[in-house]
């Protein structure tokens, strides 16, 4: 999906020092209510592994910060293991977490945002400055320094994260969805998503 975006040049710049990750939306299971989570098994759904291995770091992380014991699944499973359900679930089970987190991509659109340039004449009324005043070629030719500022267009790679929270013997407790722009650096995009994911988290009351 491609979505095309007309934007003035100080939205342009406003759009460049947002945020990399946005939070879309996120559904808590009413049934929760109240219950804090202690530990979780972190996954990283990735087929890159340096990718999932910076991710859970991070997680577990802020999550100790926050007083949860994070898990990381990448010092214990590989990404084939992972694949396998009942070693998945004993796993989890003899580490003794009681929830699951799960992140994965699920979506991957373009967004294009067009600058549609300007033409602009720099100079001034003949009352300001002051040496506008003491001759008239003094502004006459000042008012032909005019400036051409052209169309850009900037395609960004946008992906949408599924980002879910499930107890060990039981359904669904937490689900956020959210769009991360990609290009930046990688750490700071990853350090950035999860401190939204945690913070998500607590104003739920999960954490």
């Amino acid at each position: 999906m491609k979505r095309t975006i007309l934007i003035l040049p100080l939205a342009a710049l406003l759009l460049a020092a947002c945020a990399a990750t946005t939070k879309q939306a996120s559904w808590t299971n009413p049934e929760n209510a109240g219950h804090k989570v202690k530990s979780v098994f972190i996954i990283g759904a990735a087929k890159n592994d340096f990718n999932r291995r910076l991710f859970e770091d991070e997680l577990a992380r802020q999550l100790a910060a926050k007083g949860v014991k994070g898990v990381t699944s990448y010092q214990h499973m590989n990404l084939d293991t992972l694949g396998d359900k009942n070693a998945t679930t004993a796993k989890v089970k003899s580490l003794g977490a009681e929830s699951v987190i799960i992140a994965k991509v699920v979506g991957q659109r373009t967004d294009t945002v067009v600058n549609p340039g300007r033409t602009y004449v720099s100079g001034g009324s003949p009352y300001y400055p002051s040496h506008y005043r003491d001759h008239w070629h003094d502004y006459y030719r000042q008012s032909y320094s005019v400036v051409n500022q052209p169309a850009t267009v900037t395609n960004f790679q946008v992906f949408t994260v599924e980002t879910n929270l499930y107890g060990t013997d039981k359904g669904m407790i937490w689900s956020m969805q959210s769009d991360t722009i990609a290009g930046g650096q990688l750490e700071a995009t990853i350090r950035e998503f999860v401190g939204i994911v945690v913070k998500d988290l607590a104003a739920n009351g999960l954490i």
